[in-house]
C-alpha cells in the first residue's frame, strides 16, 4: 500500500492568496435591502457592489435587524 499524502490545507500553499472579509456599511446594507424591495435581481445588486450573490442573500434574510438598527427604539 502506497504511502498517504501529506494534507495541506489552500491556507499552506505560496501561490494561493488567503481571501479577507469585506466589511459593509450599514448605507450600503440598506441599498442592497431597498433594491431588492424595488425588484431588482440578486445578480444585479451583487455586481453593483462587487459582492457574492450568496452575501446579498445573506443580507435579504437580516433585513429585520439591519432595519432595527436604523430606526430608533
Amino acid at each position: 500500500m502506497p504511502p498517504k499524502c501529506p494534507a495541506t490545507s489552500p491556507a499552506m500553499l505560496p501561490s494561493v492568496a488567503k481571501k479577507t472579509r469585506k466589511s459593509l456599511t450599514l448605507e450600503v446594507k440598506l441599498d442592497i435591502i431597498h433594491r431588492h424591495e424595488r425588484g431588482e435581481k440578486t445578480n444585479s445588486i451583487a455586481r453593483h457592489h462587487g459582492l457574492t450573490p450568496s452575501a446579498v442573500s445573506t443580507i435579504f434574510k437580516s433585513t429585520d435587524s439591519i432595519k432595527k438598527a436604523v430606526t430608533p427604539m
